[in-house]
């Protein structure tokens, strides 16, 4: 799921790759550490609205409902696995199959799903954020063939989807429709613009390899295709979300946050609300980002 790159004169996109960086894997760390409900509506709301600060309404619905058919699925299964727990809300039986509705279900199949929600539209910002040439200048100092593999990877769904989808319009001006036909009509179609891709892809791979033999790909200094420099904004950045996230790590490690067993979840204890608090601020950084450099810049 991609909704695209953010601006290059936004303020998170200018950050340096590795400030960047350490907020996703900081982000993420997070995302793993809380499971009580309230957090995890908390960290999908918040991500959901840093996302739509950055993308476009029409891509915001696009992962809303991609995101949103995962999230009831998760839902679904909780429901029908959980069936043991307390506050039986409603129970239905056929024979000797037996469903039962309980709170516990539902409180635990809300939290994984946000969790899982939160989880994919964090990867979509991180997509956006993190592009080739910033994953190439993190890894390829270190390791340079892996970092090969992962940007050959990333870029080649994206071609992928690009050649399909103009071969798929290039077929049309012809007639060949690929939603007309019986199943095994719409096969046939589908399997020629396969292997024509294929055919493209096998081709480029060639040439991509004679070009990379021909510029000595696995010296031990290599070139960028973008210089990036360590900013004050990049440290200021850095070290409000790492000193927010020490902060976060050591009120999990007290037991914050985490609900060991849903049939003691409690709603009113204030250090949750204040963890929550916490967990606006650190996912609004961007944004309060944002507004600082805005009025920098002016």
């Amino acid at each position: 799921m991609q909704a695209g790159v953010v601006s290059e004169l936004s303020f998170f996109n200018q950050l340096h790759p590795l400030t960047a960086a350490c907020y996703f894997i900081e982000l993420f760390t997070l995302l793993l550490l809380f499971n009580h409900i309230l957090l995890t509506a908390t960290m999908f709301i918040g991500i959901l609205t840093v996302c739509s600060w950055y993308f476009e309404p029409r891509k915001i619905r696009q992962m809303v409902v991609g995101s949103g058919t995962l999230m009831l699925m998760i839902m679904v299964f909780n429901l029908l696995l959980n069936q043991t727990g307390r506050h039986v809300l409603w129970t239905w039986q056929i024979g000797p199959v037996q469903f039962r509705l309980t709170e516990t279900a539902i409180i635990y199949g809300c939290s994984m799903a946000l969790s899982l929600g939160a989880m994919i539209l964090t990867f979509v910002l991180f997509n956006g954020i993190i592009t080739i040439p910033k994953i190439s200048y993190l890894l390829f100092p270190v390791v340079p063939r892996l970092a090969m593999l992962l940007t050959i990877s990333l870029r080649l769904v994206e071609l992928f989807i690009q050649k399909m989808g103009r071969l798929a319009r290039f077929q049309k001006n012809r007639n060949v429709v690929l939603t007309e036909g019986n199943f095994h009509q719409r096969l046939q179609k589908m399997g020629q613009l396969l292997r024509i891709v294929l055919i493209d892809a096998v081709s480029e791979a060639m040439e991509t390899a004679v070009l990379m033999e021909a510029r000595g790909f696995g010296a031990k200094r290599r070139s960028q295709y973008q210089r990036f420099q360590f900013q004050m904004m990049d440290g200021a950045f850095l070290l409000g979300s790492t000193a927010l996230f020490a902060v976060l790590i050591g009120r999990r490690l007290e037991h914050w946050g985490w609900a060991t067993n849903v049939m003691t979840l409690q709603w009113q204890l204030p250090h949750d609300w204040l963890l929550a608090g916490l967990l606006i601020v650190f996912m609004a950084l961007p944004i309060i980002g944002e507004g600082g450099y805005r009025v920098w810049t002016n």
